[in-house]
This record gives C-alpha cells, sequence and structure tokens, in this order.
C-alpha cells in the first residue's frame, strides 16, 4: 500500500515539472486577436515563459495573441498553447517577457503589509 502512495507521489512530481516557477498574479487584461476588438481576461500564473489566461478563450491553439494591460500600457506578444476547464495557457514569443510581466503585475497590484506583520 506504501509503495502505491510513493508511485502516485512520484508520478504527480514528473508530470508537474515545469521550466520556469510560477508566480501568482491578478491582474485585468484585454486580449488581442487578428486585430479585432480587445476581449477582457485575466492573467494569472505568471512564469518567465508563460501565463495562465481566465476565462478560457475560444482561441485555437497556435494562434499568437497580444496582451495589453491597460493601468501601465504594457503590450506582450504570446501564443495560445492550451484551453481547458482552467483557461488559457499562453507562452510569450519574446525571452524574458515573463520575468517583467510577473515583477511589473505583482508591483502594481501588490497589497501593502500591515504594520507589524512579516512581510
Amino acid at each position: 500500500m506504501m509503495e502505491r502512495v510513493r508511485s502516485l507521489f512520484r508520478a504527480t512530481r514528473l508530470t508537474n515539472r515545469r521550466r520556469h516557477p510560477r508566480y501568482p498574479v491578478s491582474a485585468s487584461v484585454e486580449i488581442l486577436h487578428q486585430g479585432n476588438a480587445g476581449r477582457d481576461a485575466e492573467i494569472t500564473d505568471v512564469s518567465a515563459g508563460g501565463a495562465l489566461l481566465i476565462p478560457t478563450l475560444s482561441i485555437e491553439p497556435g494562434q499568437e495573441i497580444e496582451i495589453y494591460h491597460p493601468g501601465s500600457t504594457m503590450r506582450v506578444s504570446a501564443q495560445v498553447i492550451a484551453n481547458d476547464a482552467e483557461g488559457t495557457r499562453v507562452r510569450f514569443l519574446s525571452e524574458g517577457a515573463g520575468a517583467i510581466v510577473s515583477v511589473w503585475l505583482r508591483g502594481l497590484h501588490a497589497r501593502p503589509v500591515a504594520d507589524g506583520q512579516a512581510g
């Protein structure tokens, strides 16, 4: 029984290996695709390589999009990797864009720590 639990744990760890650490953010963005009007979404779970967009977009994997953050006028090109129940997963097209997006959005949307609390 214990060996079965260990094998399940190892399998889960191996299937969830990611290239870059993920950072929780939550910011409203507009998604631009093929010159169409922007669609509202939330960008979350950002890494140096990509992000999760919520809700799931009706854009096929392989398609390129532009993610626009109106509060900062930041624009980032990305490619749709997958659509699933959690949302739309994208890969940033320029190297390092994810690191910049993550730091920028976490800074813009950080919640101040109350006095006397660890930060």
